[in-house]
């Protein structure tokens, strides 16, 4: 017995893996040929917040850059108050120890000497960008430092310069010009715990103006007293407290530069990074709808092998 059937199962699968051919075909086409995109790639509205992000980051970019100044300094100014208070910190240590009983006073003298140098050192390094907050030369007087610490941007794209203002009269150690205006030059002058006034400085750098006539450098000999030393020692007391004071504003400033500068490099990085996902998405559309076209074409081709298979088998039982 001989049977003619058609197979609309088959006929149907090689309808639309023609037409997914076809569409694949499009696709490449469309893909190989830059100006047939979309339409909407080719509006302005499409491009208008990643060329605003573009050129915002280009704005980021340079107050990056001044923060990243900014926070030098600070930073310079900030390490070398700390190790300027350590150094002090260790004069005064000798300042007591020479008051022990047998003391080698002129030891003690030549080793305060030597810190006293690493002082003065200490301050002439600590600049960064031409400024030293720790220092006043010749004919200069403490001022207040702006600092740039972020950008803020408008509705109508209009910016804004965020400035921090450092006042770096309090982290004067050393004043060439006025000796009052350094906290290692000035004359701290009081009444020791023993009720016995005093006068001192800690280090004289020939400033223009000088401290009173009655001021003392800190220095010890054979012939000094105890009484002078407890003065010497209340004296560097002081120095530390307006030390340790100085390092709180100049810390509170470099951390509020550096929260700052941190914000501006994440939304630098964020700005960067919508712009170019909006890119590769425009440029990864053609290749993803491509792929998809090519996956569908395989799914039919392989429907339309399963359903020749199909019709193999009933072809056999009435063959």
């Amino acid at each position: 017995m001989t049977a003619v059937g058609s197979n609309l199962t088959s006929a149907l699968s090689v309808s639309m893996l023609d037409a997914s051919r076809a569409a694949l075909e499009r696709t490449r086409q469309s893909s190989a040929a830059p100006e047939a995109r979309s339409p909407a790639r080719e509006n302005s509205a499409y491009w208008s917040i990643p060329t605003t992000l573009s050129a915002s980051s280009l704005s980021l970019g340079s107050v990056q850059e001044a923060n990243g100044v900014a926070a030098a300094v600070t930073d310079t100014a900030a390490a070398g108050l700390e190790e300027a208070t350590d150094i002090v910190s260790r004069i005064q240590q000798k300042l007591i120890q020479a008051k022990a009983l047998g003391a080698n006073r002129p030891a003690i003298d030549a080793e305060i000497g030597t810190m006293k140098g690493k002082l003065a050192e200490l301050v002439d390094d600590s600049s960064f960008n031409g400024q030293n907050w720790l220092k006043l030369e010749a004919g200069q007087r403490p001022k207040v430092a702006s600092l740039i610490a972020s950008l803020t941007s408008g509705e109508r794209g209009e910016l804004s310069i965020n400035m921090i203002d450092v006042d770096t009269a309090q982290a004067t150690l050393v004043s060439k010009e006025h000796a009052d205006d350094g906290i290692l030059t000035r004359s701290y002058a009081g009444t020791s715990m023993g009720g016995v006034p005093y006068d001192y400085y800690l280090m004289d750098v020939q400033s223009a103006v000088p401290n009173g006539a009655r001021s003392r450098e800190i220095r010890v000999d054979a012939s000094t007293n105890s009484d002078e030393l407890d003065g010497m020692i209340s004296a560097l007391n002081r120095v530390l407290i307006d030390m340790v004071g100085a390092s709180a504003e100049v810390g509170a400033a470099r951390s509020q530069i550096s929260g700052e500068g941190d914000f501006l490099e994440g939304l630098a990085g964020a700005s960067d990074l919508s712009s170019e996902s909006r890119v590769r998405a425009d440029l990864g559309e053609a290749d993803a709808r491509r792929a998809a076209e090519q996956a569908r074409t395989e799914l039919q081709g392989s429907a339309l092998n399963i359903a020749n298979a199909s019709m193999g088998g009933w072809l056999k039982i009435y063959l």
